[in-house]
């Protein structure tokens, strides 16, 4: 993994800036299931309030967000991709599941999004199963990620 940019920094997102994070996933969630989907693609989250943000300055490159033992959103704009954003916010994920007293995180990915399998694996993660979405029908992987191999953060 290449090492993050300078004058990146991860913090929590301001109530001010939930509309801008909610357009950027849109974004992103439009052009990477286009394939799946007709734009708008359905995203599901509103309230990105309890988000944590990868940022340049004031400009958004990535979001997370977790919900219990689940990292519910990971997105990182195509023009940030492999710099680390997304394996740092990803540990921010995990680390705010481990303080709830989690001791497997897991999340569930498209199938075919074989890039974000990669990653995921890549960072520890392991498939635990395959299922189909349960609104939409496509093959989805759920994936956890051992307590023991979880990074401190």
């Amino acid at each position: 993994m290449a090492s993050m940019s300078a004058g990146i920094i991860i913090r929590r997102a301001r109530p001010s800036e939930n509309d801008s994070v909610q357009a950027l996933v849109q974004a992103i969630a439009d052009e990477t299931f286009a394939y799946l989907f007709a734009p708008p693609v359905p995203i599901g989250e509103a309230n990105w309030l309890s988000a944590w943000l990868a940022l340049s300055g004031e400009e958004i490159l990535g979001v997370t967000m977790t919900r219990d033992e689940w990292v519910s959103d990971l997105w990182v704009r195509r023009d940030s991709r492999r710099i680390g954003i997304g394996g740092e916010l990803l540990a921010h994920a995990e680390g705010e599941i481990r303080s709830r007293g989690h001791d497997t995180p897991r999340l569930r990915v498209v199938k075919s999004n074989t890039r974000a399998v990669g990653f995921y694996q890549d960072h520890g993660w392991r498939v635990q199963r395959e299922f189909p979405h349960e609104k939409f029908g496509h093959t989805m992987f759920e994936m956890t990620k051992s307590n023991k191999m979880l990074s401190v953060s």
